[in-house]
């Protein structure tokens, strides 16, 4: 089995567990409202699912801007890498950088270097 289907299995044990502990009703006091015979365990679920809700949409702007960064990132080195691998290509053809006319006969009289 996967090791994200055990965690999540053992995750969803702990939460009957911890649904069964906390099952005693509450009363809630928010400002002017009361809200009378509420599950415990209900009000706790709802606060953290609140709190994720809150903290994702206050992020999100942020992580769009960096994927974007990222994307552009991306798109620089790849084309700073075809770069260098288009001057390596020049340079390996030529490895001086200089293209030298070589005959393949030895001819005396156009050496450079005279015995």
């Amino acid at each position: 089995m996967s090791v994200t289907i055990i965690v999540m299995l053992v995750l969803a044990i702990l939460l009957v567990i911890f649904t069964l502990q906390n099952s005693f009703e509450i009363t809630i006091s928010v400002f002017m409202w009361e809200i009378q015979n509420a599950p415990m365990v209900l009000v706790l679920l709802v606060c953290i699912l609140l709190g994720y809700l809150l903290a994702a949409i206050y992020y999100a702007p942020r992580t769009w801007n960096l994927e974007k960064k990222l994307r552009r990132s991306v798109k620089t080195e790849q084309r700073l890498e075809n770069e260098l691998v288009e001057i390596r290509r020049r340079q390996e053809s030529h490895p001086e950088g200089i293209e030298l006319d070589v005959d393949e006969e030895d001819d005396d009289s156009k050496r450079f270097f005279r015995e």
